[in-house]
């Protein structure tokens, strides 16, 4: 099969790309290998599901199958195009000396795909989990050994009772099938490219009106599973850390993000490296 080659930037560590994702940002339905150095993501085309593969081939990544719209998902979910030098000056301009020295603020790979992430989110937050390993074996599509996920009418049909089977808290459940049925009833609203064309502060708002969402969660999610690059996730629960670690509060730290935009999820993703 024809391979799409794209240019990995010198910041791009990939074995570490490969750890980041499969231990905090993975898409759901996604197999990571870190020890091959691959990454395969099951993908919905207009014409049906396939499994998109992505693994390092010296400074570039090879994508297979070789489809233009799949290089600028993979260019997405890296964020391939940032500019090393640029991050660094705007970071410097925050104010945080010592803390954000050069080479030291971290970007981690972006989920990109908005339903399944926020589908995941609700039931628990592990994609591994038997509950969602039930819930897309049995409602999903296959792709391959690889399972979509089930689209949000699908879970609607399914009903209360059956997910609570799958394993789900009862507690949950309401909770996923009022995800659900904002996904089927308004999806337009939460159409992945729009979201991601809009600025930052309309993404975050649009999100935040998700049942069980909110803005904390959205400021997350928008920084996370949408790629953008200018959100600040919400660190107020990190404040005693920040007073410790950095000698700053959390109010002072979110008065020096304004100063970090359009980068301002790369503070926030370096900070949390450093609190955790």
């Amino acid at each position: 099969m024809d391979e799409l080659l794209i240019a990995r930037p010198g910041w791009l560590d990939w074995s570490w790309a490969l750890t980041v994702v499969d231990q905090e940002v993975r898409v759901a339905g996604e197999e990571i290998r870190p020890a091959d150095g691959v990454i395969a993501t099951p993908y919905q085309l207009a014409d049906g599901p396939l499994v998109v593969t992505v693994r390092a081939r010296g400074g570039q990544l090879a994508v297979t199958p070789s489809v233009p719209a799949l290089g600028e998902v993979v260019a997405r979910r890296f964020h391939l195009d940032l500019d090393e030098e640029a991050v660094s000056r705007v970071l410097d301009r925050a104010g945080l000396p010592g803390v954000l020295g050069p080479g030291s603020w971290v970007r981690r790979p972006a989920a990109s795909a908005l339903w399944p992430y926020c589908l995941i989110f609700l039931c628990g937050g592990d994609p591994d989990s038997g509950p969602v390993s039930r819930i897309f074996a049995e409602l999903g599509e296959a792709s391959g050994h690889l399972q979509i996920p089930p689209e949000p009418g699908d879970l609607l049909t399914a009903g209360e009772q059956r997910l609570i089977a799958y394993g789900i808290s009862p507690h949950r459940v309401a909770n996923v099938l009022g995800l659900a049925r904002a996904f089927a009833t308004n999806p337009e609203s939460y159409d992945e490219v729009a979201l991601r064309a809009l600025p930052a502060a309309e993404a975050v708002a649009r999100v935040a009106k998700l049942p069980h969402i909110g803005p904390t969660r959205a400021r997350t999610i928008a920084s996370t599973a949408l790629g953008h690059d200018d959100v600040l996730p919400d660190l107020a629960r990190q404040d005693e850390q920040m007073r410790r670690r950095l000698r700053r509060s959390w109010s002072q730290v979110r008065a020096s993000a304004r100063l970090a935009a359009p980068f301002r999820s790369i503070l926030g993703d370096t900070l949390l490296e450093l609190l955790s």
